[in-house]
């Protein structure tokens, strides 16, 4: 009778342990995520970074008098004001052996502290508005039709982001698929995504053709975007009756299709630069339109760059072989599980980092 209050209390000992374990090994993923984070926002206006030593101590003294000084640049004056007040109490405190000059010291930080605190809980809530409003922009569901399987996924780095994808459907003969990716990430790239977005809702029910449409997105973007950021953009329109493909792309990722017939992968590559990158007959000229032929069983792939770059822990991209050899294992199956086949071989590939950038990508076949 006395062995088993013993194993319970063994088996809650192991358990404790291992989410002791468990918590040790988030908390240490957790601070190496945010360091890295704080670094990268604190280097953005270090200027002397091309001309500190290659390594050793003085390097690492002049990143940290680097990031030190950019800390202090970001604090308002009085915050800058308040948290000198508080290194100084306490030098004196220690110097003097003084506690009160320590107390000070400790009060104001934590005062500080917690005036941060509330600025970060009140954008966090900001921005978990922000990604319920963007998401609710998004399709909803797949459209389900009589001739074409379509799965989408859609996941940003951060609360937001700037991936865009949407579908148009003209009656029964036209489908128009459309991905867009904005330079950079979180609220910039999402405000310029929901500008691309509005433009699409205007022209994807319209009867341009794929290369027509991204001109006309050009047109009013390239004259209210900033001058460093750029849209890529591709659209594709399946004619379901003629069983055709007719693709533009604006400087984004090559599509990738799957011909059943044959059990081959292509790339398509009309050419085309970013929207926002030029103007006017400089971009039109850049811009070309591809069309293929579709037979029952093609499959066609969508995707974003943060789906062909997603990174592994030893900093190794998924990349395009992978995303072909996927594509052509799983083509066989319907498009939410050819969706999720590449989802199962982007995690193991990862093995839990998390995406670098926003990850979207659109499966379509032919039924």
């Amino acid at each position: 009778m006395a062995r088993e209050p013993l194993k319970d209390w063994i088996d809650k000992l192991k358990s404790s342990s291992d989410d002791l374990a468990k918590g040790l090994d988030e908390m240490n993923a957790l601070v190496r995520r945010d360091s890295a984070k704080a670094y990268s926002f604190y280097q953005q206006e270090d200027d002397r970074a091309g001309k500190r030593p290659a390594q050793g101590l003085s390097r690492q003294l002049s990143i940290g008098k680097a990031v030190f000084l950019s800390f202090l640049r970001k604090l308002s004056p009085a915050r800058r004001l308040s948290y000198i007040a508080a290194v100084v109490a306490f030098v004196w405190g220690y110097v003097q052996n003084d506690w009160a000059g320590a107390l000070v010291s400790f009060v104001v930080l934590n005062f500080l502290l917690a005036l941060e605190l509330a600025e970060k809980l009140l954008t966090k809530n900001e921005l978990e508005i922000a990604r319920t409003i963007q998401f609710s922009l998004y399709p909803v569901t797949n459209p389900k039709l009589k001739h074409l399987d379509v799965a989408s996924f859609f996941q940003p780095a951060q609360e937001v982001g700037g991936d865009y994808y949407d579908f148009a459907l003209d009656g029964n003969r036209r489908f128009t698929v459309i991905l867009g990716d904005v330079s950079g990430k979180g609220i910039p790239a999402a405000l310029y995504a929901m500008k691309l977005q509005a433009l699409f809702e205007l022209l994807g029910k319209s009867s341009h053709s794929p290369r027509q449409m991204l001109i006309e997105m050009n047109d009013v973007i390239s004259e209210r975007i900033e001058r460093n950021y750029f849209i890529t953009a591709v659209v594709g329109v399946v004619d379901l009756q003629q069983k055709r493909l007719v693709l533009a792309r604006a400087g984004h990722n090559h599509p990738l299709h799957y011909a059943a017939e044959t059990k081959t992968t292509q790339w398509l590559k009309p050419g085309g630069v970013g929207i926002g990158m030029a103007k006017g007959s400089s971009f039109d000229g850049f811009l070309e339109e591809t069309e293929i032929a579709l037979a029952t069983g093609d499959v066609l792939l969508f995707y974003t760059d943060g789906v062909s770059e997603a990174m592994n822990a030893a900093n190794e991209v998924f990349g395009y072989e992978k995303m072909e050899r996927a594509l052509r294992e799983s083509a066989h199956l319907p498009a939410i599980q050819i969706k999720e086949q590449l989802l199962a071989s982007i995690d193991e590939f990862r093995q839990g980092t998390p995406f670098a950038d926003d990850a979207t990508f659109v499966v379509t076949k032919c039924i």
